[in-house]
């Protein structure tokens, strides 16, 4: 199905969607050229649109051009990784559209290639998946998913893509038109138009009936995309000027990968690190209860045992905080006397805010540090 455009402008909450897919994409890329190990980068954009809006705002195709290009160029030393984004559009007209506007652009730029095709986005992804299965070691994949609706989407499809451990997913879905209608799909029986979100339901294993609101939806589907805790996932809601939600989600193997998505999480939303509701204003007491929701769950980890920092690195990450607001909960919770940070090395208590809450030291499974509930909070 062709993706329609969106009229007139970007809406807020379409450009709360792209800003969460370029404020990662911008991480991505980074990182990626920064490493000596990567030889080749794939961004796919599987539903790409005609990229202009009506307004002359442009949507995630220029986006996309537009930071990779600031990336390559901002590189003091010449990085080893070619990067190549696909886009992809039913529609030829609006594929090119786009290859009119970028051309100019990346045609300049060494490293950096730019293909078009126009493939059923199901038809895609299965060739993507068998594709992805024979690339070299050295390569990683970025594929971003914003369909009009839901039917080339399943587990199997999402599962195929993540199946080499090389690639990651962004994917963007109508939770308040799948909300709203999965009552109709209970039924071993449902109306023909009702199909697409029957099998998208099964094929997640949601269970429709325990579910009794849009952001329900939204964290149900995103501990589904874990495969059963084999990979890394995280959401964000998006409400629109109606108060409905969307929901973008992320998917990755790799650790870092988290971190690095929980990080755009709370840049766009610094009080709660969980949505976009068109609220800018400021809410201290937001921020507050959910930071002391981290409190408790690091109080009860220590409960149960001693761990080090890179256990505490990973449990901080998937209680969705990124390290920087780990790292002040952590140094609240010594400054009340609850916790204490033992220097393994030195064999004594660490300096003050010393916490260690690094990828590099997780992946290389050299921990210092050791985390211990103070014996006053025992009980």
């Amino acid at each position: 199905m062709p993706k329609k455009e969106t009229k007139n402008s970007i809406k807020k909450h379409t450009e709360a969607k792209l800003q969460f897919y370029i404020e990662y994409l911008n991480r991505y890329i980074n990182i990626l050229l920064a490493s000596p190990w990567i030889e080749r980068v794939n961004i796919y954009d599987l539903y790409c649109g005609a990229g202009l809006y009506e307004d002359g705002k442009i949507g995630s195709a220029i986006r996309a051009v537009d930071s990779i290009i600031l990336a390559i160029q901002s590189r003091k030393s010449q990085s080893a990784a070619t990067i190549n984004l696909h886009l992809n559009d039913l529609s030829k007209n609006k594929t090119d559209r786009i290859r009119e506007i970028i051309s100019p652009k990346s045609d300049a730029v060494e490293g950096f290639n730019v293909s078009y095709s126009n493939s059923e986005a199901y038809d895609l992804i299965r060739r993507l998946a068998i594709g992805f299965q024979q690339k070299r070691r050295k390569t990683r994949n970025l594929v971003f998913i914003d369909p009009y609706g839901y039917k080339d989407i399943n587990q199997e499809s999402i599962g195929s893509l993540m199946s080499e451990g090389k690639t990651e997913v962004v994917l963007f879905l109508p939770i308040e038109q799948m909300y709203r209608f999965k009552g109709k799909t209970t039924d071993d029986e449902v109306e023909k138009s009702y199909i697409p979100l029957k099998h998208f339901i099964e094929s997640f294993s949601l269970n429709a009936d325990l579910i009794n609101s849009e952001k329900e939806f939204i964290k149900a589907l995103e501990t589904a995309l874990t495969f059963g805790g084999n990979y890394y996932s995280a959401s964000y809601n998006i409400k629109n000027h109606t108060g409905h939600h969307y929901g973008m989600f992320f998917l990755t193997s790799n650790l870092l990968g988290l971190e690095k998505i929980l990080e755009v999480k709370w840049k766009l939303d610094p009080q709660e690190g969980d949505g976009f509701t068109g609220n800018s204003q400021g809410d201290f007491f937001l921020e507050t209860e959910r930071k002391d929701v981290l409190k408790s769950r690091i109080i009860d980890l220590l409960k149960q045992e001693s761990v080090d920092n890179n256990k505490m690195y990973e449990f901080v990450l998937l209680q969705g905080f990124d390290t920087a607001r780990g790292k002040r909960v952590l140094s609240d919770l010594c400054e009340e006397g609850r916790i204490k940070v033992i220097d393994t090395v030195k064999n004594k208590q660490a300096r003050k805010n010393t916490f260690k809450l690094k990828h590099d030291d997780w992946k290389a499974k050299t921990p210092s540090l050791i985390y211990q509930i103070h014996s006053g909070d025992q009980q």
